[in-house]
């Protein structure tokens, strides 16, 4: 495909069209300036006209244009042939889930099925109609605009799936499924909440029953408790079931968010509860005994915190006797990117940060630089590893030589978590370029509380050319 640097009016037409794009969506937003945005579409619409109509132009404007539909075109076939694989390997998780469901082993036929749906790789025949280095740059910009879209989409249903969460999704769904219990255990912003809240709605197709940890939470919140109320005229004392014994009778999942934030006294119950399963019966102690069966699709899926002398105050260690319930459903969420060099660009989180900010289109906004993006990922990304316990190549200079000998992390209590780098893009995305990331990022280092946290953040940010004040 043409670059639209390659001749003048082919660049701008292509800035009008983009024009044309935003006065439209403004117009449709804006009753209040309808007429001067109806002024500005006139204007530019007459300038492209006048562009298009050139003589002069008319060559190259049909070229360009062929050469992005022959590129989209190739772009299809890849997506379609990406498209065949993803359903083949959903196909042998539905042949694992029936099986599941059904209580029941594979059989050798399935097995086999199950192998050669999962090794089928996507059809590369596409890539014999690449023959230049311009169209494979084209239909590299088309396939990595559909992967924006996909990851914008994924990302406002609540989480990105990058490769570490594929792989607890397909392990745990059939757990879950036999009413198994799953635990999710990691540092904070690490989508651990995200995840179960996607496992229950989408690998269970339930919606969950939340309950947030906190130190005074008693059993009779999460399992029920006696009321009194006014009945023909009596005062009677009537049992109001919680979301846990809702969950069982109606068959939902049950998200624990922050177990290791509930007293022990509660947890100690939560060993029976998490031996149980769909079918079994639980005499309800605060109801005197009575009995709840409980319903096909309930299960327990808990989230914790990672337990550090450092961190996380109010937190207890989760006993071994508990953890064991789990079995081998205990799953550690990393940070985007673990594992990934000092010096390797860290993919996932900028692809997150390129979803926080993308149009339905895939687009980005202007008043946010791709370079700009891409120096936010890798600021998340190192404070991320930093605040996880890194010290190696690259991270150890952020790590005080005190905190060094102790074995501790280089930042204490703050990091800039997935959570934390969408929000702050979203508020630089919606200001409509009043904010900039070098004025978003200084908020952010202010409202640490630890100091030496503000200075290795600072550090981080300034490593990464942003001017933190």
């Amino acid at each position: 495909m043409l670059s639209v640097d390659s001749d003048p009016a082919l660049g701008e037409a292509v800035a009008l069209r983009t024009e044309l794009r935003r006065i439209r969506r403004a117009r449709a937003a804006d009753d209040d300036a309808s007429a001067s945005h109806a002024e500005d579409l006139a204007s530019v619409e007459q300038r492209l006209t006048a562009l298009e109509q050139d003589p002069a132009n008319q060559s190259l404007f049909a070229s360009a244009l062929d050469e992005r539909a022959a590129s989209l075109r190739i772009a299809a076939l890849a997506r379609r042939a990406e498209a065949k694989a993803e359903r083949s390997r959903a196909a042998a998780d539905a042949i694992i889930a029936r099986a599941v469901r059904a209580a029941r082993p594979l059989t050798s036929a399935e097995s086999d099925r199950v192998r050669e749906l999962r090794a089928r790789r996507p059809d590369a025949d596409w890539q014999q109609s690449i023959d230049s280095v311009e169209r494979r740059d084209a239909v590299l910009e088309a396939l990595g605009s559909v992967r924006i879209r996909e990851a914008r989409r994924q990302l406002r249903e609540g989480l990105l799936q990058t490769q570490q969460m594929r792989g607890i999704i397909s392990e745990a769904v059939p757990a879950l499924r036999q009413g198994e219990p799953v635990l999710l255990v990691g540092e904070t912003g690490g989508a651990k909440t995200a995840l179960a809240e996607h496992l229950s709605r989408v690998g269970l197709g339930r919606e969950p029953e939340l309950i947030s940890g906190y130190g005074d939470i008693t059993s009779a919140q999460v399992i029920g408790t006696h009321e009194l109320r006014t009945e023909a005229g009596a005062t009677v004392s009537v049992f109001t079931p919680g979301p846990l014994l809702r969950a069982m009778r109606e068959g939902r999942p049950v998200i624990l968010d922050e177990v290791n934030a509930m007293p022990p006294e509660f947890l100690k119950r939560l060993n029976r509860i998490l031996q149980l399963r769909p079918g079994d019966v639980l005499h309800v102690q605060e109801d005197a005994g009575r009995p709840v069966t409980i319903a096909s699709g309930f299960a327990v899926l808990a989230t914790a915190n990672e337990q550090t002398p450092h961190r996380y105050r109010g937190l207890d260690r989760l006993s071994a006797e508990l953890v064991n319930r789990f079995g081998a459903n205990a799953y550690r969420v990393h940070y985007p990117d673990t594992g990934c060099d000092y010096a390797a660009f860290p993919a996932e989180n900028g692809l997150l940060a390129v979803a926080a900010v993308a149009d339905h289109h895939g687009g980005l906004p202007d008043h946010v630089p791709p370079e700009e993006l891409i120096r936010a990922a890798r600021a998340a990304f190192i404070s991320q590893q930093v605040f996880a316990g890194e010290h190696g190549s690259g991270f150890g200079e952020y790590v005080s030589t005190e905190r060094e000998i102790d074995g501790r992390p280089g930042l204490e209590e703050s990091v800039i978590a997935p959570r934390t780098l969408v929000a702050i893009l979203r508020k630089v995305a919606g200001s409509a370029g009043e904010i900039t990331l070098d004025r978003a990022f200084t908020r952010f280092v202010e409202g640490v509380m630890h100091r030496e946290d503000r200075r290795v953040l600072a550090l981080i940010l300034e490593g990464q050319g942003f001017r933190i004040a």
